[in-house]
């Protein structure tokens, strides 16, 4: 009976998909890359920019996100959705990041509240070329289901970042 109703509470859900378009403006996340340094390309600031939130939007159709993000969690961890969990986001964002060959930036993935397993979240991070992790600019595009958060990575409002890995370009 229990699973009778998960499976009507799923359905009923399935109403809270994300199918609107997202926020087209990208001077906001363009200025935010432009001032990591003076060494980023003003062009591929604002490539990056278009092409980091379409894609976004592009993964949350494709994972068939539903919201809040934590019940998608819960949707994908009892195996009714594939995708779509912090850490498919981040590393999705980093291949689409990296197929760019971009000169102007180099990106790591980043941890908040590692190995909490209810609180851990995982993003990308977008340096400049050989800067400090300290100067990026987070890109989360899971926390607000597929349409992206981005934040100088000291200014966010929610989670304290760790580097997780190497750093990863295309060079």
């Amino acid at each position: 009976m229990k699973v009778f109703f998960m499976f009507i509470l799923v359905f009923l859900l399935q109403g809270c998909s994300f199918k609107t378009l997202p926020n087209l403006d990208t001077k906001a996340l363009e200025g935010v890359l432009n001032s990591i340094d003076m060494s980023i390309n003003t062009s591929e600031a604002k490539s990056f920019s278009l092409l980091a939130i379409k894609h976004a939007h592009d993964l949350a159709l494709s994972y068939e996100l539903v919201r809040p993000p934590l019940f998608h969690n819960w949707l994908v961890n009892i195996g009714a959705k594939k995708r779509g969990l912090c850490w498919h986001f981040a590393f999705d964002m980093l291949d689409m990041a990296l197929k760019q060959k971009y000169k102007s930036f180099d990106f790591y993935i980043v941890g908040a509240n590692i190995n909490d397993y209810f609180e851990e979240h995982n993003a990308l991070l977008v340096t400049c070329q050989g800067c400090e992790v300290s100067k990026g600019v987070i890109i989360d595009a899971w926390r607000n289901s597929g349409e992206l958060f981005f934040s100088k990575i000291n200014d966010d409002p929610d989670y304290s970042w760790s580097q997780r890995g190497g750093v990863r370009n295309a060079r």
